[in-house]
This record gives C-alpha cells, sequence and structure tokens, in this order.
C-alpha cells in the first residue's frame, strides 16, 4: 500500500530510475543535434570555452550560434566546464549540416535530419561528440532535479498522502517531451530545474516560514535563474510577489515589516547582484535589458501578432508540449497525443467531482473571512502554484506575439504545478488503479516515441544482400560510380495530391569522394513536372560517399504529386544526379495518375474490342477548309481492359476508300495508353486531323477505330451486337471548302 506510504521511497527510486534509463536512451538513439536549437546551443558552449569569453549576437550573426549567443549565460559557462578536458579542436568541420534540411515542417517527405550523420558520431564517443554527449547527460541530470523538486511539491500540499506526488511525479517522468527535451542540449533543463527547486522552496515557506539561510537560498536561485533564462527573470518578480502575501499573514505590522525586511536583503537583493551586471550588459549590446531584441530580430522581425492570432497557435503548443521531436518535424502518432488529451480530461472530470462533493464552498470557516484566514486556506498554496503557470504562460503569450514560439517546452518552467494539478484531478476519482494505469500509459507512449518514432526517422536506408523479385530491372550506370539496379514503385497507381514511393537499388563503386545529389522527377502530360525530390541519397541521411563500397542499397524516396496533375496519366519516372556527370537523367519507371473520382458513364454508342464502349463523340467543327485542323473528342469507357498498348484509327475517308487524312494516335497522345487501363474508368480524349491543302470540297465522313500497331490487326467493332465493316465506327461528316 502507498497511501501510508512504507514503501514510497522505494517507489520514488524506480520512477527516477526509470526516468534517467528513458532519458538516457533518448539521448543515445535521438542523433546529436535533432533537436531544437541543438547545434546552436553546443557551439556557444564551445565559444566560451575556446575563448574564454561571453559571445554576443553581432551584425552579421555568427549562423553557429545564432540568438543563442544573446541567451543568459549560465548554461554556457557550465557546459563549457563541463566539456574543457575534452579535445574538441576544429569541432565546426566535424558537423555536417544538411544544406537540404528545413525546420518546422513534419508534412516533408525528406531530409528530417538537421545533420548529416557520419560514422565519427559512433561509440566509443570521442572529441565533439563525447563532448555533446556530456552536455546532454547534464540536461538530463537537471531533469532528475526536476522530478525531486515535483515530488517534493506534492509532499508539501498532500502531507498524510503521498500517492499524489508519486503519480504527480511519474507522468512528469514519462512525459515523451520531458524526455526528450531532457536528453538534448539546451538551457531550459537548467531553468526547468531552477524554477522548480524555487518553488519548492516558495511552497515550504508558505507553509512554515523560514529564516533568513532559507531565504538567501532563495534568492541564490532566483538570480540562477535568470542567468540562465529569461523565464528566471520572471520567476523573480513572482517570488517577490508571494513573499509580500506571506508576509501578510503575520498580523503585527512588526512581523510584517520583518518580512519585507528580510526579503529585500536576502532574496531580491542577492538576485540583483547575481544577474544585474548581465541586465546591464544587455542593455549597452542590444538596447533591451532582456535582450529580446537579437531573437526578434534573427526571425525576420517583430510579427506583431494579434492575441487571437496567437491564441489560434494553442493545438501545437499543446502537442509540442506532449510529443514533437526533431526540429517540430517528428510527430508521434495520434494515439500518443489521444492517451495525454484522455489523461487531462480525466484529471478535469476529477477535478469537477471534487468540487461538487465539497458544494463548491470555501475550506475557511468563518462566515466572513478576514484576509489573514483567506491566505491561511489550505487550497490556497494551489493557487499559488497557479499563479506562477498563469504568469510564465502570459510571459510566452507576450513573447509569441512578436516572434514564433509555440513550443511546449517553454512552458516547463511551470512543470510543477502542471503535474500537481493533474495528479490532483486524477486522484480525486479515489480508485486504487487511477495511481497504477497512468504512469504505465505515460511510459508506453514515451516508449513509442523514443523507439517507434525517433529511431526509425532517422534510420539510414538498409543494405540488401539481393534485389527483390518485384523490382523492375535497370542495371545502368548513372555516373560518379553509382550504378542503379533496380526500381520499385509502392504502388504503381496515385491520385493528385497522393504521395508516392519509390525503392531505388543502387551501389557505389568506387564510393564518390563528394556527396552527388539524388533528383527524381515525375513528368505528366506534356512533360509537365508533377512531383519532385531533389537531396542526398537516404533521404538526405545517407549521402552516397558514405555507402561501403560494392553493398547495395535500397534508397527509399518519396514523392507527393501536385494537386493540379493532369489525369489520368502514365507519369513518367526519372532520376538523375547534380550536380555533374548524369544530370541529363534517365527514365527509371512510371507511375499511373488517375483521378480521384471518374466521370459518370454514358450510354454505349458503339462497342470496340472486348470491352472498350464509346460513350461520346463530338466533331468541334462541321465545316473546315484545306489546311485546317479537325478536332474530335472521344469518351471511352472501359469495362474490360485490353491489356495491350491499341491505337486510335481517325481517318476522313469515302466509305472502303484508302484515307485521305489521319489523325491515328494512342489515346491521350500516348501518355495514357491501353495497356494500364481499368474497368470503371472513363477517359475523355481528343484527336485533330489535318486537312490536306489539296483537298477538293466535300463532305466528308469521319471514322474511328483501334488497333494494334505492332500486327495492324483492327479491333471488332460492334453496335448491338451487329459487327461493323471494316471494324470502323462512323461518328460524323465534315464539310470541306465552300
Amino acid at each position: 500500500m502507498v497511501g501510508g506510504m512504507p514503501h514510497g521511497r522505494r517507489w520514488l527510486f524506480l520512477i527516477l530510475t526509470g526516468y534517467v534509463l528513458m532519458t538516457l536512451a533518448y539521448g543515445a538513439i535521438n542523433p546529436l543535434f535533432e533537436a531544437p536549437d541543438e547545434h546552436w546551443h553546443y557551439f556557444t558552449v564551445q565559444y566560451i570555452k575556446d575563448n574564454q569569453a561571453l559571445p554576443a549576437v553581432t551584425d552579421p550573426y555568427d549562423t553557429w550560434m545564432a540568438q543563442e549567443a544573446a541567451q543568459p549565460p549560465l548554461f554556457y559557462v557550465l557546459g563549457a566546464a563541463l566539456i574543457t578536458p575534452i579535445n574538441t579542436t576544429h569541432a565546426r568541420s566535424q558537423v555536417w549540416l544538411n544544406p537540404f534540411f528545413y525546420a518546422g515542417d513534419a508534412a516533408r517527405l525528406t531530409d528530417v535530419n538537421q545533420v548529416v550523420h557520419t560514422p565519427a558520431e559512433a561509440w566509443p564517443w570521442t572529441g565533439v561528440w563525447l563532448a555533446a554527449h556530456v552536455l546532454r547527460a547534464f540536461s538530463t541530470l537537471c531533469g532528475l532535479g526536476t522530478l525531486v523538486c515535483v515530488y517534493g511539491c506534492g509532499r508539501l500540499l498532500w502531507p498524510d498522502d503521498a500517492r499524489h506526488a508519486l503519480l504527480a511525479t511519474a507522468l512528469v517522468a514519462f512525459l515523451p517531451q520531458y524526455n526528450f527535451v531532457h536528453a538534448s542540449i539546451s538551457n531550459d533543463p537548467l531553468i526547468i530545474f531552477l524554477c522548480s527547486f524555487a518553488l519548492w522552496q516558495v511552497l515550504w515557506m508558505w507553509l512554515h516560514d523560514g529564516q533568513w539561510p532559507r531565504l538567501l537560498l532563495l534568492g541564490i536561485t532566483c538570480g540562477l535563474a535568470a542567468l540562465t533564462k529569461n523565464a528566471g527573470t520572471l520567476l523573480l518578480v513572482y517570488t517577490a510577489g508571494v513573499l509580500f502575501l506571506c508576509a501578510l499573514k503575520h498580523p503585527s505590522k512588526r512581523a510584517l515589516l520583518a518580512w519585507w525586511g528580510r526579503t529585500a536583503v536576502f532574496v531580491i537583493l542577492p538576485a540583483l547582484l547575481i544577474t544585474g551586471w548581465l541586465w546591464w550588459r544587455n542593455q549597452q549590446l542590444y538596447g533591451d535589458f532582456t535582450a529580446t531584441e537579437p531573437f526578434i530580430r534573427l526571425a525576420h522581425g517583430d510579427r506583431d501578432y494579434t492575441l487571437l492570432q496567437v491564441l489560434a497557435e494553442t493545438g501545437g503548443l499543446v502537442r509540442s508540449a506532449v510529443a514533437v521531436f526533431g526540429w517540430f518535424n517528428v510527430l508521434a502518432p495520434t494515439w500518443v497525443y489521444g492517451v495525454w488529451g484522455g489523461l487531462v480530461l480525466t484529471a478535469v472530470l476529477g477535478a469537477v467531482k471534487g468540487l461538487k462533493m465539497r458544494g463548491w464552498r470555501s475550506t475557511v470557516t468563518a462566515n466572513k473571512p478576514s484576509p489573514i484566514s483567506f491566505l491561511q486556506a489550505s487550497w490556497f498554496p494551489a493557487l499559488l502554484l497557479g499563479g506562477w503557470f498563469l504568469l510564465v504562460y502570459a510571459g510566452l503569450l507576450l513573447f509569441m506575439l512578436r516572434t514564433p514560439a509555440a513550443q511546449g517546452r517553454l512552458l516547463f518552467p511551470a512543470i510543477v504545478p502542471l503535474a500537481l494539478a493533474l495528479a490532483g484531478g486524477l486522484g480525486r476519482w479515489g480508485w486504487r488503479e487511477i495511481y497504477r494505469l497512468p504512469p504505465l500509459l505515460a511510459l508506453l507512449t514515451t516508449l513509442g516515441g523514443c523507439f517507434l518514432v525517433i529511431r526509425p526517422a532517422y534510420a539510414p536506408p538498409p543494405v540488401v544482400a539481393t534485389l527483390p523479385d518485384h523490382a523492375a530491372p535497370l542495371e545502368t550506370a548513372v555516373g560518379q560510380g553509382l550504378m542503379l539496379h533496380a526500381a520499385a514503385a509502392e504502388p504503381a497507381t496515385a491520385v493528385p495530391g497522393d504521395t508516392r514511393w519509390f525503392t531505388f537499388y543502387w551501389t557505389a563503386d568506387p564510393v564518390p569522394a563528394t556527396p552527388p545529389e539524388l533528383v527524381v522527377e515525375l513528368f505528366g502530360r506534356d512533360l509537365a513536372l508533377v512531383g519532385k525530390s531533389h537531396t542526398y541519397h537516404g533521404q538526405g541521411r545517407y549521402p552516397a560517399n558514405l555507402w561501403p563500397a560494392g553493398e547495395i542499397i535500397a534508397d527509399r524516396v518519396g514523392i507527393r504529386l501536385t494537386e493540379t496533375v493532369a489525369a489520368p496519366v502514365l507519369a513518367r519516372l526519372f532520376v538523375r544526379l547534380a550536380p555533374g556527370e548524369g544530370s541529363e537523367g534517365m527514365q527509371v519507371g512510371e507511375v499511373k495518375i488517375v483521378p480521384a473520382a471518374w466521370p459518370l458513364g454514358g450510354q454505349a454508342l458503339a462497342q470496340i474490342g472486348a470491352g472498350i464502349e464509346v460513350t461520346a463523340v463530338t466533331l468541334r467543327q462541321d465545316r473546315v477548309q484545306p489546311g485546317d485542323i479537325l478536332n474530335i473528342d472521344i469518351t471511352w469507357q472501359v469495362q474490360q481492359p485490353p491489356g495491350a498498348d491499341l491505337t486510335t484509327l481517325v481517318h476522313l475517308a469515302a466509305a472502303g476508300q484508302p484515307p485521305l487524312a489521319t489523325g491515328d494516335d494512342q489515346p491521350l497522345a500516348g501518355q495514357y495508353p491501353t495497356r494500364v487501363w481499368a474497368p470503371g474508368e472513363v477517359i475523355a480524349d481528343h484527336y485533330a486531323i489535318t486537312i490536306p491543302a489539296d483537298l477538293p470540297p466535300g463532305r466528308y465522313p469521319i471514322w474511328i477505330g483501334l488497333y494494334n500497331a505492332a500486327t495492324g490487326e483492327r479491333q471488332p467493332v460492334t453496335i448491338d451486337d451487329q459487327r461493323q465493316l471494316n471494324d470502323v465506327l462512323l461518328i460524323g461528316y465534315v464539310n470541306v471548302g465552300d
């Protein structure tokens, strides 16, 4: 039983151990610098290590540090001290930034990776890679401290039942985004810990009062937080406000003044001494003591949003507080968000249930409570914690008015009130299972995020021993030492807007010294480009210069078709390398693209062959002049596909006589051949006959049919089961001349 908590510490140890193992797994599986701003954070640390000085955002700015050079420096100074013993010479030259990368777009099919990852990153880590993992481990340690603070705050709120505190701790420990953030290089873990530690101190003082050593520790904590991130400045304001209220609990004026004095001397003054120099420096450098100006400038200026526009981004903010990985371009499956949404909804309903059971009454027993009794109410500490969340959220909203920042991790400095509120709402149901099932569900979501989302997102294409039977053989040298052995489409039919995947089977021998760029293009009617991929091989993750010589690489490439593809069409798939040899490209396959919905069929005018019906024919002109072009529209309806390439016969001729003019062509000018037709398709087709310049005036019949161009054999033409003479269909007459 956990209620009496004889085994509470054992459960806490298991939760903390689970967190450490889970977060270390994130740190090992998520490739380095594949978290928001991670390489900027790292190279800001590296700058301080190399130069023994703080960086600044200049004009032009250093792209390896970007806006992080204007961040408060505590994390970066500590990080530089941690990696000082490690040889990280020429660190920038060892990190291969992906030139095709684009952050924030989870719909992109390629280049999820900010960095091209090489074998140099593999275990055992050395140099810059070891230093980066050391900094990730420091983040994990900060997260462990935050969990202890969550538990400590829970024990202060519920001193007689630690189950709520354990539940809150477990939910944070196995929140996928929490694990992800604390497995990355960032100043977020440190500010989250410092804010959580300060909240524990504030809560303890509210419940027990505090002497000057505790006040001094709180002041130092607030100062260090302000020296870590701007949320620390909010923390100092919040702490001063709470301590002001704490003083009001003392009825005597002397005690009130003593509290205010101690707060000023032991909290506000130490915090200002710790961080005041930074505010002065920021004012001198940027004309802004918070150094927000460089962030806005590097984000292309103040976007000047309204509050409604900012609130419209709430969905992304919430999702990224649960599980959004990479550079906001790797999403968790829907069920992960469903699990956490269900937990939050259950907690909200539990809180409502608890309020109804109490009759929505205050816990203060007096009919007209005094301000002191109001502050001494048992629920007031929870209100104080809620106030911190609102302050953090308000600060984020103000920041989002000026720049894109709908990132859930920016709410994590208020993770304590969020976690305790969630645990308190769930605990209101009073079920024994409520303390077991939610942590297990949370654990499943973070396991899924790590092993089922992040791991495959960055996995290189596999090396295969043999070519699969379903792949079309090519055996073509493409250039730069690359041989394309085969290709396969998955599947071969698509509609406009679809994503179509192809697998190409390559070898490199010799392996190219520089990485060729792979360009895969899909051309529709009249060679209009209807889809394209241009990146390194392996969807940007596995350039050919990293391949093992002679091994077969199964490279899967996705192409998203444009919404405006003219369909139906048998699109042509081309592959080329850029730049250099092979840049002219080669056709390696075809993709059948059909409309999302076929037009309605009509009454058959005639049947050609075993199952092709002619349902409509239109001569666009009934009178032409010699040299003119006669345009003809034909609608085909497929009952049974011919399974072979047929050519349409279009003749201007007297009955039974050789044609005077022809417009023979494959359907849709050969761009949708009959061998790919399928039952139920309705194809609107067009043909043209050029009237000979010397054709005598007169009235001439127009005939159509279908034949096999290789053999010359015509398909039978029938009307009402009656086969037509010469297997042609008379579709009308045209007058030539005056």
